[in-house]
């Protein structure tokens, strides 16, 4: 296995973990009947799986963010 196929499988199964936690975590909120946290733990817990999903989001918003105000040319 070299470090792509290891890097591809931490991020599947960091997904996994994310989103495993974050259920358990919401579940936990509803139950206790805190549902404005549930809701934004839910909206953490889809952005967070985004970035772990696919690690280069970030840098493809910070390079669409430099062009839109004028620092790369």
């Amino acid at each position: 296995m070299d470090f792509k196929g290891l890097l591809d499988w931490g991020s599947e199964q960091g997904g996994y973990l994310v989103l495993f936690a974050g259920i358990i975590f919401i579940l936990v909120l509803v139950f206790r009947r805190h549902f404005i946290g549930a809701i934004g733990t839910l909206v953490i817990l889809l952005i967070g799986y985004a970035f772990v999903k696919n690690p280069t989001l970030l840098g493809n918003i910070s390079e669409f963010f430099t062009e839109k105000i004028g620092l790369k040319k």
